[in-house]
């Protein structure tokens, strides 16, 4: 019966397609934020007391830190920390993180965004508040070579074009999740809204009236980018299962060759932490192909000798 044999082409097989399939997965980017340093990471802030490593400060242990973008004191702060590597987009792109929003305040604002921009450009953030350090802010401009922002909005400005001279937008929704696309002609026009999770708030996804993290409710994010930009965001609460936000919305964002990346986050009179952990960034998975080639070496494994 060849049964060993039969047993070492079949581990041999799957060993090969375990490969594959890790080969589609393969990381460009992973830092999970938890040490002293972020190497290839750029950290810019209009505020003293924001951004940075917290376990680079000493605020959390050297292991068990995040990146803090903003802090729950500081009025009309706007932070960027981008990694400054080009990225393909060839093969589509998967973001996967933590972030936590949390504070002593009973309202916190403004809120934090995945924020994608043009390889060949500095970003040179300058906007704060409800635009979130991505979308222009009255005549502050927004963020340079922008592509796309992927707002994470307790307040709701971020939706609203009436707040900071924004392009579009349902108005004011708190907690929701909104994507804005591309910089226009010049950094105040453009930056349109696409879509987002309103009008109905999602539960609040910040916690007020804490003193510490460890008091706070962490959401694990995922958003994909397909090459076809037929694009979805769920989401993990602590505790709780993974949920879709947006599912399958067809943009029209004008996607380069390459990217770079980074989180941006504002205040505004209102303040919060907003911090960043545990990025992955990947390909999109392809289990099509894969799923060929598992079928062709299974079809020679059933061959036997005679």
């Amino acid at each position: 019966m060849m049964v060993i044999g039969y047993s070492k082409k079949l581990h041999f097989v799957f060993a090969c397609i375990f490969s594959a399939a890790a080969a589609v997965n393969a990381a460009y980017v992973q830092e999970d934020f938890r040490g002293t340093t972020a190497p290839g990471w750029v950290i810019e802030s209009n505020s003293a007391g924001s951004p940075g490593l917290t376990a680079e400060t000493g605020e959390d242990p050297d292991g068990d830190g995040w990146l803090r973008l903003t802090n729950d004191q500081d009025a009309s702060q706007g932070a960027f920390a981008y990694y400054d590597t080009a990225i393909p987009t060839n093969q589509g792109l998967v973001f996967t993180f933590d972030f936590v929003t949390w504070g002593s305040g009973g309202t916190l604002a403004d809120g934090l965004a995945l924020a994608i921009f043009r390889a060949d450009v500095d970003p040179d953030p300058q906007s704060y508040g409800g635009s979130l350090a991505y979308a222009p802010h009255h005549t502050t401009p927004g963020l340079n070579g922008a592509v796309a922002g992927f707002g994470f909005d307790e307040f709701g400005n971020f939706s609203n074009p009436d707040d900071g001279n924004k392009t579009g937008g349902p108005g004011r929704t708190q907690n929701a999740v909104a994507i804005r696309g591309s910089q226009g002609e010049d950094r105040l026009t453009g930056y349109e809204y696409q879509t987002g999770t309103g009008p109905d708030p999602l539960p609040d996804f910040s916690t007020d009236e804490v003193s510490s993290r460890d008091d706070a409710v962490i959401h694990t994010v995922k958003i994909t980018i397909p090459t076809d930009k037929v694009i979805s965001v769920e989401w993990k609460p602590e505790g709780e299962d993974w949920s879709y936000l947006i599912r399958d919305y067809e943009c029209g964002l004008n996607c380069p060759d390459q990217i770079k990346f980074g989180y941006a986050a504002s205040t505004g009179s209102l303040k919060a932490y907003h911090e960043v952990r545990n990025l992955s960034v990947t390909a999109v998975p392809e289990p099509a192909s894969i799923s060929i080639m598992a079928l062709g070496g299974l079809t020679l494994l059933r061959k036997r000798r005679k």
